[in-house]
């Protein structure tokens, strides 16, 4: 059930009032505390009903102590202690007042259990609470000061509330704004209800605090990636292979919502050929990684995105989703795969990609955070050379995997014929 000084509410000086029947109610509670009792024999338990002390007996127990009888279920001459009232409140001593109380109401014996809680009990002095309100509504404290006259309700803040909302406000009476999630108060929070029956209120405002999704092109990543940032929070920011970052490593959302530094000073690019001659690393296949000046076969976890297909092991007969580069991948390494439809597979679709995976044919939508056909791009990075069939023509033709997916997002259908140029026979 609710407390009952939970129900004081919507009426003038609820919160004061609120607080004093607490304290009331707490000490006649502690008044009727059956602590002031004698204990009751035989394990009975002490109460008061009205102004008199009883006992509870145990069964087969019975008499105004509980006092004749036998015990039956527990061991006779068994006594759990009970603690004895509060004593008074200390003086005050550094700013706070304590009270102690002893386990001798009875002491426990003959193995009876000690008594549960603590012995001593210590708070500040003067009631934070009471203090607060007697800044917040100071006309409840000042008898003298009889409320005739109230104000009409305050005026809204948008995006924002007013946190000790009444249904009448007196002269003299304070009330605090806030302002609800994602947003911060600018100015002074308190607003008061004058003598003249006018709010005296600053200026004050709820201010946005969260940034938007920055877009991120070039092949720029984030981390960590998320629809709202709060102010100070950063993105740390990162190329794909191949590709180093230019400008700032990490981006700021600052109390103008904006993003700093500029995300235009910021770009991955491919590293510039050094003037000077170096020692000529081998050029090698998408597929491959050059280790000790030699190219050697990647993981197929080592692939960058590339186009999906699906094909069978040779060995095992099971139909894998894989890319191009990670077939190529597993045949460098000895393995043996065939294309097959790629109705076989399970492929993911373009808006099943995360931003960060997307494809050299693909851009990231930062609304969806999802990859999306990019219609302006122009297959700068055209990866591996493969053999498709486009749409019902049986005539083979010889692209690149950007240049497949293109045809894809375009609506074309695209058949995988082989992972190599047309005029290349399959090993």
């Amino acid at each position: 059930l609710t407390p009952l000084y939970e129900l004081v509410k919507e009426v003038p000086c609820s919160s004061v009032k609120k607080h004093y029947l607490k304290q009331a109610i707490e000490e006649y509670t502690s008044e009727n505390d059956p602590c002031k009792c004698q204990p009751c024999q035989n394990g009975g338990e002490a109460a008061v009903e009205g102004t008199q002390c009883v006992c509870y007996c145990k069964p087969y127990t019975f008499g105004a102590a509980c006092e004749l009888g036998t015990l039956v279920q527990d061991q006779p001459g068994v006594v759990d202690g009970h603690w004895s009232c509060w004593s008074s409140w200390s003086p005050c001593s550094g700013g706070r007042k304590s009270r102690s109380r002893t386990c001798n109401n009875p002491s426990p014996r003959g193995g009876g259990k000690a008594c549960i809680g603590e012995q001593r009990e210590s708070r500040p002095c003067e009631d934070e609470e009471l203090q607060h309100f007697r800044l917040i509504e100071p006309h409840c404290f000042d008898l003298s000061i009889t409320p005739t006259e109230f104000c009409s309700p305050p005026p809204l803040l948008e995006n924002g509330f007013i946190q000790n909302a009444e249904n009448s406000y007196p002269v003299g009476k304070n009330i605090v704004y806030a302002c609800r999630h994602g947003y911060s108060l600018v100015g002074d929070p308190v607003a008061k209800c004058g003598s003249n029956l006018q709010w005296q209120v600053g200026d004050r405002y709820c201010h946005e605090t969260s940034c938007l999704l920055p877009v991120l092109e070039g092949g720029l990543q984030g981390e960590p990636w998320k629809p709202v940032y709060e102010i100070g929070e950063r993105i740390t920011l990162s190329c794909p292979h191949g590709m180093h970052l230019e400008g700032a490593r990490s981006v700021l959302c600052e109390p103008s919502l904006k993003w700093s530094p500029d995300m235009k000073t910021i770009q991955c690019k491919r590293p510039v050929p050094s003037v000077k001659p170096q020692v000529t690393e081998p050029k090698c296949q998408p597929w491959e990684k050059v280790h000790q000046s030699q190219c050697m076969c990647k993981m197929p976890y080592e692939c960058g995105p590339s186009l999906d297909t699906c094909a069978t092991d040779q060995r095992t007969k099971r139909n894998t989703p894989l890319t191009v580069c990670k077939m190529h991948a597993l045949e460098c390494m000895g393995r043996k795969y065939s294309l097959t439809n790629a109705e076989n597979c399970k492929i993911p679709q373009a808006a099943e990609i995360p931003c960060g995976s997307c494809r050299s044919w693909e851009k990231c939508d930062a609304q969806s955070n999802s990859c999306v056909c990019d219609e302006d791009g122009t297959c700068e990075e055209g990866g591996i050379r493969i053999c498709v069939e486009v749409s019902d023509s049986a005539a083979r033709r010889t692209m690149t995997e950007c240049e497949a997916g293109r045809l894809k997002c375009q609506g074309e259908t695209v058949t995988l014929v082989s992972i190599r140029p047309c005029d290349v026979q399959n090993k």
